[in-house]
Formats: structure tokens, sequence, C-alpha cells
């Protein structure tokens, strides 16, 4: 649903570091977050927390795959007769958390209420393809497009959009009701987010009958959390210097496996120094990836060719890398009419978030226009 610039590391790996304690609710666990989610209305809330709960309390239409392939969800099926037009049938028997069954309306009023602006949402912009949807019967939703879309699937599939019940407006937020294997219990903003299990989820019972969302801001602070064993469970929320050091605690286990997780740079192209090519060329050829990869992530990542992983379907491995090359970098910002005067070439200003990792690594990147030995 994002287009992202890419042009140095991405993560290779999703770490998750469990805490062996003995809490007082063993039937809750207790997971830590960096922030409140913004908004849990799932048409609205673009962030990491608020998409990660979501797709807890809400199904979406599909799902992905093991290679992040669209995989049935809600729809258990689908067809697309022509490149204007997709036909869903919905699964039999879903009902949301109240009891009200999960038809073909509920669906068409998600997507209506974002195309026809009931809700704001940055999220209605993906859809803009669509004409309009019809439900000839309960259990079946048909979208019409304007003119052929590929990205469809791929945005009506797991953290796109969550299908809310008919009528649904902005109190979503502060009370979601979904028919996802979990549902809402209480919100209060920077303390926590409590989810219960639903007991006739139409997937599956979940094994875990409560979990609390803990937003823990300080990275210190969430490693001494979990070493006292007063929570039980982080993902990607701790420096891989904090995850090496916990790892050797008794009572703490490190899961890893493929993640998702991109770390790039993004470019201003109405930028009059960074709209030339060959500049963004050069801060690429830049950056010495590989100690950035061993030092600052530990060997927990990988350099990225693309905005895909590679574990990914459509990922295209064969494309040409940007290798560490000052020589080329400094011929390509002489080229573009930057040469270096007394060790610098230009100023450019970089904006990134307070994470301890992306500052590490923005400061690598920001020699490119005054290091003599890298640009």
């Amino acid at each position: 649903m994002h287009r992202r610039t890419s042009i140095f590391a991405a993560l290779a790996l999703s770490m998750s570091l469990f805490s062996c304690s003995s809490r007082p609710d063993p039937e809750t666990l207790v997971m830590l977050i960096e922030s409140s989610p913004t908004n849990l209305d799932p048409r609205v809330g673009v962030d990491a927390q608020s998409e990660r709960i979501d797709n807890l309390i809400f199904d979406d239409l599909l799902s992905r795959g093991d290679n992040l392939d669209v995989a049935p969800g809600l729809a258990e099926r689908w067809e697309i007769p022509d490149p204007l037009t997709y036909v869903f049938h919905l699964h039999h028997g879903v009902k949301f958390h109240d009891g009200r069954p999960l038809s073909s309306r509920d669906v068409k009023w998600t997507f209506d209420s974002l195309l026809q602006g009931k809700v704001r949402s940055t999220k209605a912009a993906v859809y803009r393809f669509v004409d309009r949807i019809e439900t000839p019967d309960d259990y079946t939703v048909t979208f019409h497009m304007r003119e052929p879309s590929a990205t469809l699937l791929w945005n009506l599939s797991d953290g796109a959009v969550g299908i809310v019940p008919y009528g649904s407006g902005t109190e979503v937020s502060g009370h979601p009701i979904g028919s996802g294997p979990f549902k809402f219990v209480a919100a209060e903003t920077d303390k926590e987010v409590i989810i219960e299990r639903n007991d006739e989820y139409w997937g599956g019972e979940a094994k875990l009958a409560r979990v609390r969302f803990a937003v823990v801001p300080d990275a210190t602070t969430r490693a001494l959390e979990l070493r006292k064993g007063s929570a039980d469970a982080a993902i990607n929320a701790l420096t891989p210097d904090t995850v090496l050091a916990l790892e050797r605690e008794p009572s703490l286990a490190v899961e890893r496996a493929p993640g998702t997780v991109l770390a790039y740079l993004g470019f201003n192209l109405r930028d009059p120094i960074l709209k030339d090519a060959r500049v963004r060329q050069a801060i690429a050829y830049t950056l010495d990836r590989n100690p950035m990869i061993q030092y600052l992530w530990r060997g927990a990542a990988q350099p990225a060719r693309s905005v895909l992983p590679p574990q990914s379907w459509a990922y295209e491995g064969e494309v040409p890398p940007y290798g560490h090359d000052p020589d080329k970098a400094r011929n390509l910002l002489d080229a573009a009419g930057y040469p270096e005067v007394h060790g610098e070439r230009f100023h450019i200003t970089m904006k990134t978030s307070t994470d301890e990792n992306t500052r590490h690594g923005c400061r690598n990147a920001a020699a490119v226009a005054r290091s003599r030995d890298r640009a």
C-alpha cells in the first residue's frame, strides 16, 4: 500500500523476545509496544501498532500466504472474469463480536464509507480505481473498476482494511467491533490496549485467552520489563545489542524468523539537489552497508535490492546492486556539478525518527556530502 525508496538495509529477521516467567494472570500475555495505536478503526489507522492490533480484532476480505501471496480470508474464493470485475464469495456463518452476522452489506459499507468520504482516511486513495461495489446476495461482493488495478487484491488482504459492521462511523476508533479472533476490551492512551479471545471465531479458537499491549516508549525500560518478568514478549522493539544481551538471560528466549521490516532513505525529488538521479546514485554508492549490518544490526539484516523481501513471490533479485564504491560516487557528483570545495560538496537536511538504529544509520549516510573518503 505504500511506495518506498530503498537504498540500504532491509531487516532480514523479525526478532521476538519472550519471557518465561510466572505471571499473576497466566491467561494474559503482556506484549510490549513502543507507542499507543493512533486509531483502532481499520479504515483509518496506518501506523504499525494500529495495524497490528486491528489485525487481531478485524478480518480482511483476503489474507496473505507464507510467500506474501494473496490467500482466502473472509472471502473463501474469488473470480476475475475481466480486468475490471472482481467477484468475491464470502464464508457463511461469520459473526461480528456483538453477534450480528457478517454479510456482503458490511463489506460494501466498509469500502463505500472510505470512497464516499464518510470516514476521512489516507487509505481511500488506494481504492481510487474502484468505480462501484455491488452485492447481488448476502455472500457475494462485486468490485467494478474504472480501470485495471494490479494491486487491488493485495490492498484487500491482511493489514489493509478490516471489515466493519454496516453503518459504522467514527465511533469505531473508541470501541472497535470486528469479526476477528480477538475482541476489544479496553484502551487507555499511552498506557495499554486489552483484547480477549473470541470464543466463537469462525477461523478457529485462539490459544491465548487475553492479550494486554503495554505501552512502554523507552527501549531500556522495555528490556528491564522483560528481564524482571513483568512482560512476556516484544517484537522488533529492542536494539540488536540489547537483544544479544538479553539472549543470555536464562528466563528469556529469542525467536527469529524472516521479516519484512525495511530500512530506507526516502528522497524529496522536488529538492534542487536530490532531484538529480546522479546525486541519489552517489549516495547509494557512498553507503557502506556491510559495517551497518555487522555492527548496528548484529547480522540480523541483509542488503536490500528491492522494497520486497526475498521470501515474497514477487521478489526479483537480478537487479543491478549499489555496492560501496566511493570513486564512482565522486565521479557522479563531479558530473552532476557538485565538485568538492574545502572537503564539502553540498548540504542537505535529513529527518529521521528517534529510533536508535535509524539515527546511527543516518549519521553514516549524512557523510556523503562532506566526507573525502566517501564522496
